[in-house]
């Protein structure tokens, strides 16, 4: 199985939608994902930017795609603790901030901080998980405990397969062909994939950027049977964009993201 994230592209946030860059930018993304011949299933952000970034590549595809609440923008206010200033994003804290706090780093005790806490945004990023965990059972991947980032799943690996390594192999096995897409948002991709590998979500919320319609992979690796784990195999891929003389969009980054 592999999963997709697809971030929505350049934002018009004051009216909910994408600007004229964004429509330039989702045309482009519509033309590759209208190439992708066995999506199982695609998701959506319930927000504007996120269903306007979609349109174009599911009439294309003749899909439909499903909305999801929890695939909102992970946008919880917060009081930020030097400012005191009321904040709509509240993973979003300057350098010096993060790094004089051990605790942001710790997948366990990352939103323990006292400001984060108040928030209770302990709870709205277990909302995620579990939303994502729930979608999963669907597809017959189960995790095996909330702290581990393990799927049990149908055995597509047989033991006398993993005995010899074939993961190692040049030519490997399709062991789950189905394939999720997930239109969203730079802060709950990373919330999920955070969940997906074992990481605090603040590590990737301040060490990774995707551009707008990036699209970012994971797959799923069955080395024991029957269990499976997620790795990124690509993360913020912009190619149609840059095969479209379009420049990637900086939402979202302080600085320059033109592509090399």
């Amino acid at each position: 199985m592999k999963l997709i994230f697809i971030r929505h592209a350049d934002p018009d946030y004051a009216n909910n939608t994408i600007t004229e860059k964004g429509r330039r930018e989702a045309e482009l993304l519509s033309e590759r994902m209208a190439s992708w011949k066995d999506i199982t299933d695609i998701y959506c952000s319930p927000y504007g930017r996120a269903q306007d970034t979609l349109k174009p590549a599911l009439l294309k595809m003749d899909r439909t795609a499903i909305t999801l609440d929890w695939l909102r923008e992970f946008d919880h206010h917060i009081i930020d603790p030097v400012s005191k200033k009321e904040r709509s994003v509240c993973w979003d804290i300057l350098p010096q901030n993060l790094y004089g706090q051990d605790k942001y780093f710790d997948r366990e005790k990352w939103a323990s901080l006292s400001y984060l806490k108040k928030a209770h945004i302990d709870t709205f990023y277990s909302q995620v998980c579990y939303g994502f965990d729930s979608l999963m059972e669907q597809y017959d991947y189960t995790r095996i405990a909330p702290k581990k980032a393990i799927y049990n799943c149908l055995p597509h690996l047989t033991d006398e397969e993993a005995a010899h390594d074939t993961h190692l192999k040049q030519i490997q096995k399709n062991l789950d062909n189905r394939n999720l897409v997930f239109v969203c948002h730079l802060g709950v991709m990373f919330a999920i994939i955070a969940h997906l590998t074992g990481t605090s979500p603040m590590q990737l919320w301040h060490g990774f950027f995707v551009a707008p319609t990036s699209v970012t992979v994971l797959g799923a690796e069955e080395r024991v049977p029957g269990e499976a784990v997620f790795r990124v195999q690509t993360l913020g891929d912009i190619r149609h964009l840059t095969q479209g003389n379009e420049i990637p969009s900086a939402s979202g980054f302080y600085g320059d993201v033109s592509a090399w």
